[in-house]
């Protein structure tokens, strides 16, 4: 059965995702503020993320900068806007929902500075009580590998089944797989947290000349990671580390330097801290995720996690790069 979505945002994985819908039939409203993006999506492509390759059924795809307009018979919302924008964005669309009730899929990863909350939490507080379902797309991919249909396998997580399962059907095709995942919590504190991993990844391969290395760094960066998530969430599965959202998206993240937290942890082991700072116009997840992770671990109760202190340390306080192994 078609159903009526709208993406906000107009970048690569609105883009991306919003492709894989038509895909499989569904109408796509998506709605953005760059004007040349919302041309070039109205002729078929994205120029800017994609050069010419084309939308996969570009007919049931259509930009457009009127949100009031985008929403008109949705059923399904996609958040892909950048992560500071979300809550300003969702307090305009509960505006234009009225008493409308609408599903939400949440595509961003990581943890709102301002209120320390995941980006499900903040959606599901914006929206309230015209929130009938949530869940969020998270997993090992990059964006132009999904446009340009390249085998991807990614986790639906969060609470409902029955609805996780629903969208799974929506996305899923022959190149793009959904796996539903019910350990929301777990799942968003692995993609969250793999960023500042990804950081102390680059550095490490930046400063230390050894392929023996970095396998060695993850595996002990995939355990800590799940002692927090166990520390945070009690409740947590024991396998919720096999899953495509934790392991797999640490990989991806950790080992690529097409990823921009391992590519920033690079710079910060050629050029330092600041100026990899000074270097970024762009957002580093990671960075900003190290200042909330630290006060997770200053509780008593809190796990030991000797790599990702350390990683905190260089980026934080001084600690010299080539300390970032001192912890073995």
């Amino acid at each position: 059965m078609s159903r009526n979505f709208v993406m906000l945002g107009t970048g690569a994985w609105s883009s991306a995702l919003a492709s894989m819908l038509s895909k499989n039939g569904h109408k796509i409203k998506m709605w953005g503020i760059d004007k040349s993006e919302i041309l070039d999506i109205n002729k078929g492509v994205n120029t800017k993320y994609f050069a010419s390759s084309k939308f996969n059924n570009p007919e049931n795809i259509e930009a457009t900068s009127d949100l009031k307009y985008a929403l008109e018979n949705v059923d399904i919302i996609v958040v892909a806007v950048p992560t500071p924008v979300i809550s300003p964005v969702l307090t305009q669309v509960k505006t234009h929902l009225g008493n409308r009730k609408i599903s939400i899929i949440n595509v961003a990863k990581g943890i709102n500075p301002e209120t320390k909350e995941f980006f499900s939490a903040v959606i599901k507080n914006a929206i309230g009580s015209n929130l009938i379902d949530i869940c969020s797309v998270i997993g090992p991919s990059f964006a132009i590998d999904v446009f340009n249909n390249k085998m991807t396998m990614v986790n639906a997580v969060g609470e409902n089944i029955e609805f996780l399962t629903k969208i799974t059907n929506y996305f899923t095709t022959s190149s793009f797989k959904l796996i539903p995942n019910t350990d929301e919590k777990a799942s968003e504190t692995f993609s969250a947290l793999k960023n500042v991993l990804a950081i102390g990844m680059g550095i490490a391969s930046g400063l230390f000349d050894s392929q023996n290395l970095l396998p060695a760094l993850i595996s002990l960066g995939l355990k800590e990671i799940f002692q927090i998530a166990k520390f945070l969430s009690p409740e947590t599965s024991d396998t919720v580390g096999y899953e495509l959202a934790a392991v797999g998206d640490i990989v991806l993240t950790c080992l690529n330097p097409t990823s921009r937290n391992f590519s920033f942890g690079l710079e910060i082991a050629k050029n330092g801290v600041q100026k990899a700072i000074a270097m970024n116009v762009k957002t580093v997840e990671g960075y900003n995720t190290a200042k909330i992770l630290e006060k997770i671990l200053q509780n008593k109760k809190a796990p030991e996690a000797p790599f990702i202190s350390n990683i905190i340390s260089v980026l934080l306080h001084n600690l010299n790069p080539r300390e970032i192994l001192n912890f073995i």
